[in-house]
């Protein structure tokens, strides 16, 4: 692996301005490079420093409901008042399968011009409150939509039996030693930047580079071996067209050393970009505090095809 490559792409970053912080971890096949640049009010910035994810969040959750298919716990078609019936009759024509693809035709409640929801709960409560204009139309578009996540966390939690972060860290992050992963909990203050909001499944992963990367390389390995990263892994699409690219809560998109899989995430000052090629068995995780979302997916993203097509 080109190390100087990396670093080099990373300097690029943070000479630009504006960007405080900036963790990056590579993989290819068995080589290894976490390089961290930068500081978080005063402090220098290590392979361990917490950093928010945001959407990137979504792929935890993803993998969550995944292996709950696959071991026969719940069915993509399930209607999604099954697990959550307290959801207005309204919502009865939404499946999961449209929650997992961003085409569920939901109001997108958590839109933060509406003012952050404090959590999950209040994320429910806005969609009791709320007056469709017409009927739902799910799986006849695609629009990403944040609200279907983070009722996929609370769906998860019930067809589990327990909440979803210690789900997680039961069945995903213990497993991999991810020490510094969580879902949820006490956010990292950052001087001048607003904490995040408390839901879970839109957003809520904290975690550091070197955990962020370990991730991305298990996916890679199918660490899980129950067929769910396959499944995961799938894209959807609406009800009538072809698939729309965006799997469970990844992005799959064709590229001729394989497909490429990637999810970006961003609040406020926190951002995050993810990327891998399976068939290479690269994964490029970029953390950051400041900059633009543009620059770091780029980071990213341009990370992993120089890797691939090396």
């Amino acid at each position: 692996m080109d190390i100087e490559g990396v670093v080099d792409r990373m300097d690029h970053v943070l000479s630009a301005g504006r960007t405080q912080a900036l963790a990056v971890g590579v993989v290819a096949a068995d080589a290894r490079q976490v390089t961290c640049r930068g500081s978080v009010d005063g402090r220098a910035v290590t392979v361990r420093t917490s950093f928010y994810a945001a959407s990137v969040t979504k792929q935890v959750i993803g993998l969550l409901l995944a292996r709950l298919t696959v071991a026969g716990a719940a069915g993509v078609d399930d209607p999604v008042r099954r697990w959550l019936p307290e959801l207005p009759d309204w919502v009865e024509p939404v499946r999961l399968r449209h929650l997992v693809h961003h085409t569920s035709d939901l109001p997108d409640v958590t839109d933060p011009t509406r003012s952050v929801p404090a959590d999950n709960a209040e994320v429910i409560e806005r969609l009791q409150r709320w007056t469709p204009v017409q009927p739902l139309e799910p799986g006849a578009r695609y629009a990403y939509n944040n609200a279907g996540y983070v009722l996929l966390a609370e769906a998860v939690g019930r067809m589990s039996g327990r909440p979803v972060d210690e789900l997680a860290a039961a069945e995903l992050f213990r497993p991999l030693a991810l020490r510094e992963s969580r879902l949820g909990g006490p956010a990292v203050r950052i001087a001048g930047v607003p904490d995040p909001p408390g839901t879970i499944g839109d957003g809520g992963l904290w975690t550091s580079v070197t955990d962020l990367t370990n991730w991305l390389d298990a996916c890679n390995r199918d660490c899980f071996g129950d067929r769910a990263q396959r499944v995961a892994e799938t894209p959807g699409g609406l009800d009538a067209a072809s698939p729309s690219g965006y799997a469970w809560g990844v992005r799959v998109s064709a590229r001729p050393y394989g497909p490429i899989v990637t999810h970006g995430g961003s609040w406020g000052a926190w951002l995050a970009k993810t990327v891998r090629v399976p068939a290479r068995r690269i994964a490029v995780a970029v953390l950051s505090v400041g900059g633009t979302d543009q620059a770091i997916s780029d980071l990213g993203t341009d990370l992993a095809e120089a890797l691939a097509t090396r």
